[in-house]
Protein backbone atom coordinates (compact mmCIF):
# COMPACT_ATOMS: atom_id res chain seq x y z
CA UNK A 1 0.00 0.00 0.00
CA UNK A 2 1.43 3.34 -1.02
CA UNK A 3 1.86 5.92 1.74
CA UNK A 4 -0.63 8.76 1.61
CA UNK A 5 0.69 11.94 0.09
CA UNK A 6 1.11 14.85 2.44
CA UNK A 7 -1.35 17.62 1.79
CA UNK A 8 0.31 20.72 0.46
CA UNK A 9 -0.30 23.87 2.46
CA UNK A 10 -2.09 26.45 0.42
CA UNK A 11 -0.51 29.89 0.40
CA UNK A 12 -2.22 32.41 2.61
CA UNK A 13 -4.10 35.17 0.82
CA UNK A 14 -2.36 38.50 0.46
CA UNK A 15 -2.68 40.81 3.43
CA UNK A 16 -1.31 44.14 4.56
CA UNK A 17 1.03 42.40 6.98
CA UNK A 18 4.61 41.41 6.23
CA UNK A 19 6.42 38.55 7.93
CA UNK A 20 8.54 40.88 10.04
CA UNK A 21 5.59 42.32 11.93
CA UNK A 22 2.35 40.94 13.32
CA UNK A 23 1.46 43.97 15.35
CA UNK A 24 -0.56 45.62 12.58
CA UNK A 25 -3.71 44.09 11.21
CA UNK A 26 -5.43 44.55 7.90
CA UNK A 27 -8.48 45.97 9.59
CA UNK A 28 -6.72 48.95 11.15
CA UNK A 29 -3.83 49.64 8.80
CA UNK A 30 -5.39 52.89 7.60
CA UNK A 31 -5.52 54.19 11.17
CA UNK A 32 -1.97 53.01 11.85
CA UNK A 33 -0.70 54.79 8.74
CA UNK A 34 -2.47 58.00 9.76
CA UNK A 35 -1.17 57.86 13.31
CA UNK A 36 2.42 57.24 12.23
CA UNK A 37 2.21 59.85 9.46
CA UNK A 38 1.05 62.42 11.99
CA UNK A 39 4.13 61.75 14.12
CA UNK A 40 6.45 61.99 11.12
CA UNK A 41 4.76 65.21 9.99
CA UNK A 42 5.22 66.86 13.39
CA UNK A 43 8.82 65.73 13.93
CA UNK A 44 10.27 65.89 10.41
CA UNK A 45 7.89 67.93 8.28
CA UNK A 46 5.68 67.26 5.29
CA UNK A 47 8.62 66.76 2.91
CA UNK A 48 9.68 63.69 4.91
CA UNK A 49 6.35 61.94 4.52
CA UNK A 50 6.73 58.95 2.23
CA UNK A 51 4.26 56.08 1.91
CA UNK A 52 7.12 53.69 1.21
CA UNK A 53 9.02 54.79 4.33
CA UNK A 54 5.86 54.54 6.39
CA UNK A 55 5.38 50.97 5.17
CA UNK A 56 8.94 50.17 6.26
CA UNK A 57 8.40 51.75 9.67
CA UNK A 58 5.17 49.81 10.23
CA UNK A 59 6.63 46.56 8.96
CA UNK A 60 4.11 46.05 6.16
CA UNK A 61 4.53 45.51 2.44
CA UNK A 62 5.48 48.56 0.42
CA UNK A 63 2.20 48.40 -1.48
CA UNK A 64 -0.05 48.07 1.58
CA UNK A 65 -0.47 51.79 2.43
CA UNK A 66 -1.27 52.56 -1.23
CA UNK A 67 -4.46 50.52 -0.93
CA UNK A 68 -5.75 53.17 1.45
CA UNK A 69 -3.88 56.20 0.08
CA UNK A 70 -3.12 55.89 -3.65
CA UNK A 71 -0.81 58.90 -3.49
CA UNK A 72 0.79 61.20 -0.94
CA UNK A 73 -1.78 63.93 -1.47
CA UNK A 74 -4.54 61.53 -0.43
CA UNK A 75 -2.66 60.93 2.81
CA UNK A 76 -2.22 64.66 3.42
CA UNK A 77 -5.91 65.30 2.84
CA UNK A 78 -6.78 62.52 5.28
CA UNK A 79 -4.50 64.08 7.92
CA UNK A 80 -6.11 67.48 7.42
CA UNK A 81 -9.59 65.94 7.56
CA UNK A 82 -8.64 64.33 10.86
CA UNK A 83 -7.49 67.74 12.11
CA UNK A 84 -10.78 69.43 11.24
CA UNK A 85 -12.68 66.57 12.84
CA UNK A 86 -10.74 67.07 16.08
CA UNK A 87 -11.35 70.82 15.88
CA UNK A 88 -15.08 70.19 15.51
CA UNK A 89 -15.00 67.98 18.61
CA UNK A 90 -13.17 70.76 20.45
CA UNK A 91 -15.85 73.28 19.51
CA UNK A 92 -18.52 70.87 20.75
CA UNK A 93 -16.73 70.60 24.09
CA UNK A 94 -16.53 74.39 24.26
CA UNK A 95 -20.26 74.69 23.54
CA UNK A 96 -21.11 72.21 26.30
CA UNK A 97 -18.58 73.64 28.76
CA UNK A 98 -20.84 76.35 30.19
CA UNK A 99 -24.14 78.14 29.75
CA UNK A 100 -22.27 81.45 29.91
CA UNK A 101 -21.76 82.71 26.33
CA UNK A 102 -18.40 84.29 27.15
CA UNK A 103 -17.15 81.10 28.80
CA UNK A 104 -18.08 79.22 25.64
CA UNK A 105 -15.98 81.66 23.61
CA UNK A 106 -13.07 81.40 26.01
CA UNK A 107 -13.11 77.61 25.96
CA UNK A 108 -13.27 77.64 22.16
CA UNK A 109 -10.04 79.63 22.24
CA UNK A 110 -8.43 77.21 24.68
CA UNK A 111 -9.41 74.22 22.53
CA UNK A 112 -8.03 75.81 19.38
CA UNK A 113 -4.77 77.01 20.91
CA UNK A 114 -3.80 73.67 22.40
CA UNK A 115 -4.88 71.71 19.34
CA UNK A 116 -2.51 73.86 17.29
CA UNK A 117 0.32 73.66 19.83
CA UNK A 118 0.11 69.88 19.84
CA UNK A 119 -0.10 69.64 16.04
CA UNK A 120 1.57 72.73 14.54
CA UNK A 121 2.65 71.21 11.22
CA UNK A 122 -0.75 69.66 10.63
CA UNK A 123 -2.42 72.99 11.38
CA UNK A 124 -0.23 74.60 8.71
CA UNK A 125 -1.66 72.12 6.22
CA UNK A 126 -5.20 72.76 7.45
CA UNK A 127 -5.09 76.51 6.89
CA UNK A 128 -2.79 77.10 3.96
CA UNK A 129 -0.85 73.99 3.13
CA UNK A 130 0.06 72.57 -0.23
CA UNK A 131 -3.15 70.58 -0.56
CA UNK A 132 -4.97 73.76 -1.61
CA UNK A 133 -2.51 74.67 -4.38
CA UNK A 134 -1.60 71.19 -5.62
CA UNK A 135 -4.36 71.06 -8.22
CA UNK A 136 -5.76 67.86 -6.72
CA UNK A 137 -9.50 67.94 -6.04
CA UNK A 138 -10.45 68.38 -2.39
CA UNK A 139 -12.24 65.32 -1.05
CA UNK A 140 -15.88 65.57 0.00
CA UNK A 141 -14.92 64.33 3.47
CA UNK A 142 -12.40 67.14 3.90
CA UNK A 143 -14.86 69.78 2.71
CA UNK A 144 -17.53 68.54 5.10
CA UNK A 145 -15.22 68.35 8.12
CA UNK A 146 -13.84 71.82 7.42
CA UNK A 147 -17.38 73.18 7.16
CA UNK A 148 -18.42 71.57 10.46
CA UNK A 149 -15.41 73.04 12.28
CA UNK A 150 -16.27 76.49 10.94
CA UNK A 151 -19.92 76.10 11.96
CA UNK A 152 -18.86 75.01 15.44
CA UNK A 153 -17.05 78.26 16.16
CA UNK A 154 -19.60 80.36 14.26
CA UNK A 155 -22.39 79.00 16.48
CA UNK A 156 -20.52 79.98 19.64
CA UNK A 157 -19.89 83.55 18.48
CA UNK A 158 -23.43 83.90 17.14
CA UNK A 159 -24.81 82.79 20.52
CA UNK A 160 -22.74 85.48 22.21
CA UNK A 161 -24.23 88.10 19.90
CA UNK A 162 -27.80 86.88 20.33
CA UNK A 163 -27.49 86.97 24.12
CA UNK A 164 -26.10 90.51 23.89
CA UNK A 165 -22.71 89.54 25.29
CA UNK A 166 -20.67 90.12 22.12
CA UNK A 167 -20.71 92.99 19.64
CA UNK A 168 -23.56 92.65 17.18
CA UNK A 169 -22.71 95.72 15.11
CA UNK A 170 -20.53 93.55 12.84
CA UNK A 171 -21.43 90.35 10.97
CA UNK A 172 -20.96 87.13 12.94
CA UNK A 173 -18.41 85.70 10.53
CA UNK A 174 -16.34 88.90 10.73
CA UNK A 175 -16.32 88.87 14.53
CA UNK A 176 -15.55 85.16 14.54
CA UNK A 177 -12.65 85.61 12.13
CA UNK A 178 -11.24 88.40 14.29
CA UNK A 179 -11.24 86.14 17.35
CA UNK A 180 -10.01 83.10 15.43
CA UNK A 181 -7.13 85.07 13.93
CA UNK A 182 -6.13 86.22 17.40
CA UNK A 183 -6.02 82.77 18.96
CA UNK A 184 -4.26 81.34 15.91
CA UNK A 185 -1.61 84.06 16.03
CA UNK A 186 -1.02 83.57 19.75
CA UNK A 187 -0.56 79.83 19.29
CA UNK A 188 1.86 80.24 16.38
CA UNK A 189 3.94 82.83 18.24
CA UNK A 190 4.14 80.63 21.34
CA UNK A 191 4.84 77.28 19.70
CA UNK A 192 8.53 77.34 20.68
CA UNK A 193 7.69 78.44 24.22
CA UNK A 194 5.25 75.53 24.59
CA UNK A 195 7.83 73.03 23.38
CA UNK A 196 10.38 74.30 25.90
CA UNK A 197 8.12 73.71 28.92
CA UNK A 198 9.81 71.20 31.20
CA UNK A 199 7.73 71.14 34.38
CA UNK A 200 4.15 71.12 35.59
CA UNK A 201 4.68 74.53 37.17
CA UNK A 202 5.83 75.98 33.83
CA UNK A 203 2.80 74.49 32.10
CA UNK A 204 0.44 75.97 34.69
CA UNK A 205 2.06 79.39 34.22
CA UNK A 206 1.62 79.10 30.47
CA UNK A 207 -2.02 78.09 30.81
CA UNK A 208 -2.66 81.12 33.02
CA UNK A 209 -1.13 83.29 30.31
CA UNK A 210 -3.48 81.69 27.77
CA UNK A 211 -6.45 82.53 30.01
CA UNK A 212 -5.31 86.14 30.35
CA UNK A 213 -4.79 86.56 26.61
CA UNK A 214 -8.23 85.13 25.87
CA UNK A 215 -9.86 87.42 28.42
CA UNK A 216 -8.20 90.40 26.71
CA UNK A 217 -9.41 89.22 23.29
CA UNK A 218 -12.95 88.66 24.55
CA UNK A 219 -13.00 92.07 26.21
CA UNK A 220 -12.40 93.61 22.80
CA UNK A 221 -15.42 91.80 21.33
CA UNK A 222 -17.89 92.42 24.15
CA UNK A 223 -20.80 94.83 23.94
Amino acid sequence: MKPAKKKQKLPKPNSDISAKSTGYHHGNLREEVLEHSRKVLETKGVSSLSLRDIANDLGVSHTAPYRHFPKKMDLLQALVTEGFRELTEGMERAWNHSDDPLEKVKMAGVEYIFLLLQNPRRTELMFGGEIYVSGDPISDDLRECGKLAYIGMFKIVEFGQKTLKLKNSVPTDTLMMSFWSGVHGFAVLNERKWKQIKSKAEEETFRKEVDQILEIMIEGTRL
